[in-house]
């Protein structure tokens, strides 16, 4: 439970700070909330791939 609570605070926040990245280069709206989009799918993909990386690491030095 306490995981699905963490992605549910997660991407909202994640797409919110996208909102204000892409803000400043975008004039419309439509613009701005199509670009977030994609900058928090692209950002959701980097933020597995790390913590994919991290628990690879993790049970290769530590192990099981």
């Amino acid at each position: 439970m306490s995981l699905l609570f963490r992605l549910a605070v997660f991407v909202p926040v994640l797409y919110l700070v996208a909102v204000v990245v892409v803000g400043q280069q975008h004039v419309t709206a439509r613009d701005v909330m199509r670009a977030a989009a994609a900058r928090t799918a692209r950002w959701l993909v980097w933020t597995a791939v790390l913590l994919l990386s991290m628990t690879v690491a993790d049970l290769w030095i530590i192990g099981w």
